[in-house]
């Protein structure tokens, strides 16, 4: 039987029957299953797991939670790591989407656990690169979805709206997206006040500008299946960000959100490109898979080494 490993964060989209599904996790066959405590306890709880040599790691919590576990684990000297798993126990899970977890926490488990019996190499395994970041001071962090301007302003709104009323996953996600759409159309203050940033992709000439948003992402797909990227090439990196005051925001939105190429254009303010390396200087509040931080720093990204995700989406649970 294959060893699989379970790390939930028990504070992610809390409530009884959760709660109480995830309990049940710890008495499975063939399952160590650990709860994560603080952030600061993660390497140590990590490296304790990872000794007992499990075929899969599987992260049950939200985006941030995946994003603290891959910021743990490429940050520090774990090795060779073994196959990953993104389980959408949160409040947001467009990662897990991503990765091929779409649906229920219960679906995803099943389909998870389904794989104990199967030989390694029939498992479903995506091999993908994350997204690192470094900060000018050192910091260091690594996830999948990177945002500033109006992507900023609709977390906070759901922060400040939508999760204090209970309103979670996509369609909250979503609305929040609508709120923030809403407010630049309107040039409402917040969600049209514009970032000002420095960019550079690749060895280009870095380039000041004003952006109503700017998105950085290794993702295939975001929530609700938006797919706002159509730049040219195979790099790794998508980039998109659209000017301060863009022109036909309404009539371009449609196509802005499905990535249609064919009418985006640069002189209206749309961009999209692809690349292997970007470095950022902003000085507004920047978030990394809903996680928010702040601004006055210089971010580089790059593509992390490629990993390992099991695609529950396509097990036969």
């Amino acid at each position: 039987m294959n060893r699989v490993a379970i790390l939930s964060n028990p504070r992610s989209k809390a409530g009884a029957a959760r709660q109480q599904f995830i309990a049940s996790l710890s008495g499975l066959s063939g399952v160590e299953h650990r709860l994560c405590g603080a952030i600061e306890d993660l390497p140590t709880l990590l490296r304790e797991m990872l000794e007992t040599r499990p075929q899969v790691l599987a992260v049950n919590g939200g985006d941030g939670t995946l994003q603290a576990v891959l910021t743990t684990l490429l940050g520090g000297d774990f090795g060779e790591l073994p196959r990953l798993c993104a389980l959408p126990g949160g409040s947001t899970n467009m990662s897990a989407g991503d990765l091929g977890a779409c649906g229920s926490l219960r679906r995803a488990v099943a389909a998870l656990l389904a794989l104990r019996d199967q030989p390694l190499p029939s498992w479903p395994v995506a091999t993908r690169p994350v997204l690192e970041l470094r900060s000018r001071e050192g910091a260091y962090h690594a996830g999948l979805f990177f945002g500033v301007g109006t992507i900023v302003r609709g977390a906070e709104f759901w922060h400040s709206e939508l999760r204090a009323s209970g309103r979670t996953g996509e369609l909250a996600a979503g609305a929040a997206l609508a709120r923030g759409a809403w407010g630049m159309l309107r040039r409402q203050p917040p969600f049209a006040d514009p970032t000002r940033l420095r960019l550079q992709l690749d060895d280009d000439r870095a380039v000041d500008a004003e952006v109503a948003l700017l998105l950085v992402t290794v993702m295939r797909r975001l929530f609700l299946g938006l797919t706002p990227f159509w730049g040219a090439g195979d790099a790794a990196l998508a980039c998109t960000w659209i000017e301060d005051r863009p022109r036909r925001l309404l009539r371009r939105l449609p196509a802005l959100l499905r990535g249609r190429a064919n009418q985006m254009r640069a002189d209206e303010g749309y961009h999209s490109h692809r690349a292997g390396q970007i470095e950022l200087s902003l000085d507004d509040a920047w978030l990394l898979d809903g996680e928010l931080h702040p601004g006055g720093t210089t971010l580089a990204f790059q593509p992390s080494r490629p990993l390992g995700f099991v695609d529950l989406g396509r097990v036969r649970a």
